[in-house]
């Protein structure tokens, strides 16, 4: 009998220990889309896009046409394990069809179908005390319209499986960091750290520089007014090492400081009007003859937006929208370090994406990175039966600082493709103009279920005057995807 009770006791001690859990919530979410593209390369081949070579026989880069169907889904478990302390776990698999074991020429990331880590993050609510709520490990962090933190980095660039295939449609676009809020109502502060991005050999930092890191407070202010009126402030940086890629790129490192403030309000009924403005400071390291250096950020950006419920035909829910953002650039970013007679020397005045989340969906948003641009948008949406919504949005795009022509020279247009991770193509552009094009986008969502339903979406970006004859073929898209949520 006292060897079978030291026996029970000792298995005791082995055994995990589990927390007590009040409440478990399953919820996750299925999308399959078949993606239909063409010519978003613009019409971009070797010879002809300023590379000093003419080939009789111009070989196409970047995207030319692309029929695929992607599947992603997503997993989430949350469980209450007290008054005070929740986990969140979320799992997450984006796949073409049929990748298993397919033949690839070029990257094998495209063949991976593997599950990955989503969500994993504990909440611990009035820790410490009351308005305080710290939450810790990798979770979404986004603020505002996306304009500079939405999280999905600029145009989505190698986050996920889809890198290889279609990386604007990734949904992986979390971070592992922590945060802060702390909720003195109507008054909400925000305070975040996350790793942006560490370079790694064997497992470990290259080095004590060779990481990114971001930093942010977010301060959130509701207004007593009949206008539902809020206003906010923040201040985001991301701080990077030397040596963040493994090759040194300047011994003052690469910062950026994002201060800017944004408001909301509705005037009228039916009416919502917001309102952006953000400057980036901070240091751009480059490299001249050979000598690290750093140039002084001065970029800036603005956002103004608007939606108007129509009080006309309310059976339909008729609405319009308009948008207009603008992003900084520097005409002469690549040679404007030195003492220079242009009054950019040793200043870098070209936005930097940062961690945009922008234009979803769009054609322009896939290939141009949110920076040295005028951009304005006009919409519409209604529902002409119940359950379906259809909407049309034109988009127009100007460069803020001319491009110059060919992509050796002081400002070079650099488009990204879908299909290449972080590759990019060269156009040929014209030194003296600044249409970069207009996009056409066509929506139909059809709310089958309180669960199911299914979408189609069509657009067409049609190059602007920017563009040399060789290289402004119109690009098209058509999106259809049924996705069901649980």
């Amino acid at each position: 009998m006292k060897k079978l009770l030291v026996s029970a006791i000792v298995v005791l001690m082995a055994s995990p220990a589990f927390a007590a859990i009040q409440n478990v919530k399953v919820s996750g979410d299925i999308t399959s889309t078949w993606v239909g593209r063409s010519n978003f390369d613009l019409g971009t081949t070797l010879g002809s896009e300023g590379l000093g070579t003419v080939l009789s026989n111009p070989q196409p880069v970047g995207l030319k046409r692309q029929n695929v169907f992607i599947t992603q889904t997503r997993l989430r478990v949350d469980a209450d394990l007290s008054d005070n302390v929740s986990t969140t776990v979320g799992l997450i698999n984006e796949r073409a069809w049929g990748a298993e074991g397919a033949f690839a020429t070029g990257s094998t990331q495209a063949q991976n179908t593997d599950v990955q880590i989503y969500l994993a993050s504990v909440t611990m609510r009035e820790l410490l005390y009351s308005p305080l709520t710290v939450t810790v490990g990798r979770q979404i962090f986004n603020y505002g319209n996306g304009l500079i933190m939405g999280d999905g980095g600029p145009n989505n660039q190698s986050r996920g499986d889809l890198q290889f295939i279609a990386q604007d449609l990734t949904m992986r676009t979390t971070r592992d960091g922590v945060k802060a809020i702390l909720d003195y109502k109507p008054l909400t502060i925000d305070l975040f750290y996350f790793k942006n991005g560490q370079f790694l050999v064997n497992g470990n930092p290259i080095t004590k520089k060779s990481s990114s890191d971001v930093y942010g407070i977010n301060a959130n202010y509701q207004l007593s007014d009949p206008w539902s009126t809020v206003v906010e402030t923040y201040i985001f940086s991301r701080i990077n090492g030397n040596d963040i890629t493994g090759v040194t790129t300047s011994n003052r490192g690469d910062t950026l400081f994002v201060p800017g403030l944004r408001a909301s309000t509705n005037p009228v009924k039916g009416l919502n009007v917001q309102g952006e403005l953000a400057w980036q400071l901070g240091n751009h390291p480059v490299v001249v003859s050979g000598v690290n250096e750093a140039e002084r950020r001065r970029a800036m950006a603005a956002q103004l937006l608007a939606s108007y419920a129509l009080p006309v035909y309310q059976k339909y829910k008729p609405s319009v929208n308009a948008s207009y953002t603008y992003v900084s650039g520097d005409k002469n970013g690549s040679t404007n370090f030195g003492a220079d007679a242009v009054s950019s020397a040793k200043h870098y005045t070209a936005w930097d994406p940062f961690n945009e989340n922008q234009g979803d969906g769009t054609i322009y948003n896939t290939l141009f990175p949110l920076t040295n641009m005028h951009i304005v948008a006009l919409g519409a949406s209604a529902n002409p039966m119940e359950d379906v919504t259809a909407a049309f949005t034109w988009s127009g795009l100007w460069a803020a600082d001319s491009y110059s022509s060919g992509t050796t020279s002081e400002n070079p247009l650099l488009l990204f493709q879908p299909d290449g991770g972080t590759g990019t193509i060269s156009p040929a552009t014209k030194h003296d103009a600044r249409a970069l094009g207009n996009e056409y986008d066509v929506n139909l969502t059809y709310n089958y279920t309180e669960d199911v339903t299914f979408g189609v979406s069509l657009g067409w970006f049609v190059p602007g005057s920017i563009f040399t004859n060789n290289n402004n073929n119109t690009a098209s898209q058509a999106l259809a995807d049924v996705a069901v949520k649980f």
